[in-house]
């Protein structure tokens, strides 16, 4: 009898630590959950019928592809969606209205890596030490060139997330932030829209 209540208390001491260890990093786990269920949400026919969709809604749908403009899994649809959409609709609102649905969703993203998922990365990432090149002249130059890096990467069809994790990791303004955001996603939005 003592050596099941041995085992259950190691049990329970590893349930614990397991429990602690995911609220720990919660955000990463959100966020590998979250990468997961987007693969099968995309394999779903109701999504597919959904990007069909979009077309009927003229505008609407134009902010809605712009949102999903935004994230690495759902960039390629939405790009197909922004151009297919633009042939019937004026290029420069869809530009507009495309720009405004992804800025939507790269303020989330920004806000979730700059307020969450950092914190975390940094606490696992100060267990290893880095190489002793990596000290304040690179990283100055690095935090200058970011935004532009950052920039680069909105307007393109890269994901966004590592926009947003550059940028979040250097600290920048919500407000610097948003003018970055509003300015790339509105070229990249609008080059697609006058093809």
């Amino acid at each position: 009898m003592s050596w099941i209540k041995k085992e259950e208390k190691i049990i329970k001491k590893d349930i614990i630590a397991s429990e602690k260890l995911v609220w720990k990093y919660h955000n990463l786990v959100f966020l590998i959950l979250s990468l997961v269920v987007a693969v099968f949400i995309l394999k779903s026919e109701f999504i597919k019928e959904f990007i069909l969709n979009l077309g009927k809604l003229e505008y609407i749908g134009v902010f809605i592809s712009g949102m999903f403009f935004s994230y690495g899994l759902t960039t390629a649809p939405s790009i197909s969606m922004l151009y297919l959409l633009s042939r019937n609709l004026n290029p420069f609102l869809v530009g507009i209205m495309g720009m405004l649905g992804a800025v939507v969703s790269d303020y989330l993203i920004f806000r979730f890596v700059k307020y969450g998922l950092i914190k975390e990365i940094k606490a696992i990432t100060d267990k290893f030490k880095f190489h002793p090149h990596l000290k304040k002249p690179y990283i100055k130059f690095l935090k200058a060139i970011a935004p532009l890096i950052a920039g680069l990467i909105i307007a393109s069809p890269l994901p966004d997330e590592l926009a947003a994790s550059i940028l979040g990791a250097i600290k920048v303004k919500d407000g610097e932030f948003l003018v970055i955001s509003i300015l790339s996603n509105f070229i990249g939005i609008l080059v697609i829209a006058l093809i």
